[in-house]
């Protein structure tokens, strides 16, 4: 079995609530939607977003800890902030999950998407030497977009939804300083055994929805600024047409991955 752990932040640190729940709704549904439900998913939060969607596998765990503290602390530390608590509730989620005897654990980000052949895939392919695998194929949305961009290589080193793993191998993937942090770069262990590349994409990444952490419009609006005819930009713009490939938000893409526009 595998168990999906998605962690929420709290309703005080979010841009717009109800934009949030909306988007978190959508990757509730994405998750749910497998071909096989021999998984469970834990949604960890201080609050539960605004929903109405209900799923027999689907379960919530509230925390008590400290909300992050980004009205008070200086900027260069919201970062760090937020991480750490992506990183506590994740950790709330896997001591949660101990009991229901999960083969695999995945974190899944609020706002992303997932492919539902995922458990299927884990299904017919899950030994005891499998460590797991890790998503280095995957899309990229803009939210609003009819467009969707797929990533061929690195997928996992830019989106946190990218690691699907043993749960004794959970505590190997956060670093505790300068603060805790949830690694989702990680390939590899110190006992030598190594997550193996997932065959087919696995995930979308939403970006300029508002709410994500480091894709934010304002972020996209300064990469759309840049001098595009500089030197640099153009090798930039080369190398990426290498790794993605501009595709049509499909009918096939939209029912695999759950990925729909929002109103």
């Amino acid at each position: 079995m595998v168990t999906f752990i998605i962690p929420v932040k709290s309703e005080k640190v979010s841009g717009s609530w109800a934009d949030f729940s909306k988007l978190f709704e959508r990757t509730l549904k994405s998750v749910t939607n497998q071909t096989s439900q021999n998984f469970k998913v834990v949604v960890v939060c201080h609050e539960k977003p605004i929903t109405d969607f209900e799923h027999p596998n689907v379960e919530y765990i509230y925390v008590d800890f400290a909300v992050p503290a980004l009205k008070t602390a200086p900027k260069e530390k919201h970062d760090g902030l937020k991480e750490e608590d992506k990183s506590n509730k994740i950790l709330a989620g896997v001591a949660h999950a101990e009991n229901h005897n999960s083969d695999y654990f995945m974190v899944v980000d609020a706002d992303d998407c997932i492919s539902n052949k995922v458990v299927a895939h884990i299904e017919t392919n899950k030994s005891k030497n499998k460590v797991g695998w890790y998503i280095n194929k995957g899309y990229f949305y803009r939210e609003g977009d009819k467009i969707i961009s797929l990533n061929r290589d690195n997928f996992n080193t830019l989106c946190g939804t990218c690691i699907i793993v043993k749960p004794s191998y959970m505590k190997h993937i956060f670093q505790q300083a300068p603060h805790l942090l949830y690694v989702h770069q990680t390939t590899s262990f110190d006992d030598g055994t190594a997550l193996e590349p997932l065959p087919f994409p696995g995930a979308v990444y939403s970006m300029a929805n508002g709410e994500n952490h480091y894709m934010s419009g304002n972020q996209m609006k300064s990469l759309n600024s840049r001098n595009w005819l500089s030197i640099e930009t153009l090798k930039s713009i080369v190398r990426k047409l290498k790794r993605y490939r501009v595709k049509k938000l499909s009918s096939k893409i939209i029912n695999e991955f759950g990925i729909y526009r929002l109103n």
